[in-house]
């Protein structure tokens, strides 16, 4: 019974673990969109009135948040199995551009995410064979 209680305790642990790298990925992908926001929001691209947009701060707050939650991730997994998940970000990025900004998804779009899927699961596989 403690076998299977450690196991659990150990099932959890690695869940949250790895969920800290897909929540990085998500604060990333929210930077980019609040810089976005940002953008059409400025009128005149003087520095004073960039620092001072609310979507500009927002955009920085995520960053700040996706860099500490990214060094929690790195402490548990090695760079070269977790750095490819940040390729999520693009898509992410490319849903979201569609839906809040009216963006066209291309055939090279899904082409690209594609590709960059197929590097994930290559480089995810590989990380239990090496370790």
């Amino acid at each position: 019974m403690k076998f299977f209680l450690n196991q659990k305790r150990f099932e959890t642990k690695s869940i949250f673990l790895f969920g800290s790298i897909i929540f990085s990925v998500l604060l990333q992908a929210g930077s980019g969109i609040c810089g976005k926001y940002s953008a059409m929001t400025v009128k005149d691209a003087s520095l004073f009135i960039t620092v001072t947009n609310g979507f500009y701060f927002l955009s920085l707050i995520f960053l700040v948040l996706q860099a500490i939650v990214w060094q929690l991730a790195l402490i548990h997994y090695p760079l070269s199995y977790a750095y490819p998940f940040v390729s999520l970000v693009n898509f992410v990025i490319l849903i979201f551009s569609a839906i809040l900004f009216q963006e066209q998804i291309t055939s090279y779009n899904v082409l690209g995410l594609i590709f960059i899927s197929f590097g994930i699961l290559i480089l995810s596989r590989s990380f239990g064979e090496d370790t």
